[in-house]
C-alpha cells in the first residue's frame, strides 16, 4: 500500500520551511519527495486535489523566496557599490573616499 500521508507530510514540511525561511531543511525534503513520489500509485480525486493545492503553495513560496534572495543581493550590491565603500555629501552626491569627484561621477 502506498503511503500518501507521507507525501502530504513532506509537502507540509516544505511549506513550513519556506514560510519560516529555513531553506537548509529543503535539501533533505527534496530527496524525501522524490522517494515518496516514486512509491506512489494512482490518486483519488480528493487526495490529488489536496496535493496539487499544497504543491502550488510550495511553488509560490519558492518563487517568493527566490525573489527575496535576488532583491537582497541587489540591495547589498547597491549599498556597497559592489564591494566598494561609498558615502553621500551634504548635497546628496554619492562619492567614494579616495576617488576624485570626476571619477566618482563617471561611475554613477
Amino acid at each position: 500500500m502506498v503511503d500518501y500521508a507521507a507525501l502530504e507530510m513532506i509537502l507540509d514540511k516544505s511549506i513550513q520551511s519556506l514560510a519560516s525561511a529555513n531553506l537548509a531543511q529543503l535539501h533533505g525534503l527534496a530527496e524525501q519527495t522524490e522517494a515518496a513520489l516514486s512509491a506512489t500509485g494512482p490518486f483519488d480525486k480528493e487526495r490529488a486535489d489536496r496535493l496539487v493545492t499544497k504543491a502550488a503553495l510550495s511553488n509560490a513560496l519558492i518563487g517568493a523566496a527566490l525573489k527575496g534572495v535576488s532583491s537582497a543581493r541587489q540591495r547589498a550590491n547597491e549599498l556597497t557599490d559592489q564591494g566598494r565603500f561609498s558615502t553621500y555629501q551634504s548635497g546628496g552626491q554619492r562619492v567614494q573616499p579616495g576617488l576624485s569627484l570626476s571619477l566618482a561621477a563617471r561611475r554613477l
